[in-house]
């Protein structure tokens, strides 16, 4: 586990989710780091987005994200599982995202939350 690393906004990371309640994505998956870099610093938490290979195709709550550095699936992130997680939860570290797909995962956290 890489609880005693810093994690960044924008940053991918495989984080297991279970045990899992309902309708929120389990297993272990790929998530999007959303909390802002300086706050997970300081915090035990960090806020997460899950992402999934069941893919629906790009909406304001399904953003996106290409195979890259150990993200070895095409996937979507999914904007209404976003949560928050221990950073005892994350395994490792999987690639970043880039500026467009950021500013994509903003729009539809603002769009969730009506912000």
């Amino acid at each position: 586990m890489m609880d005693s690393l810093m994690y960044k906004r924008g940053e991918i990371v495989l984080v297991n989710l279970n045990p899992q309640r309902n309708n929120e994505a389990g297993k272990v998956r790929p998530c999007v780091v959303v909390s802002d870099s300086d706050v997970n610093d300081v915090l035990d938490l960090i806020t997460i987005i899950p992402c999934t290979t069941n893919l629906l195709g790009e909406g304001l709550f399904r953003i996106p994200l290409v195979i890259r550095d150990k993200l070895e699936k095409k996937c979507e992130v999914m904007i209404e599982q976003i949560r928050g997680v221990s950073k005892k939860r994350v395994i490792e570290s999987i690639g970043v995202c880039d500026k467009d797909e950021v500013k994509k995962i903003d729009q539809g956290i603002k769009a969730l939350l009506a912000l």
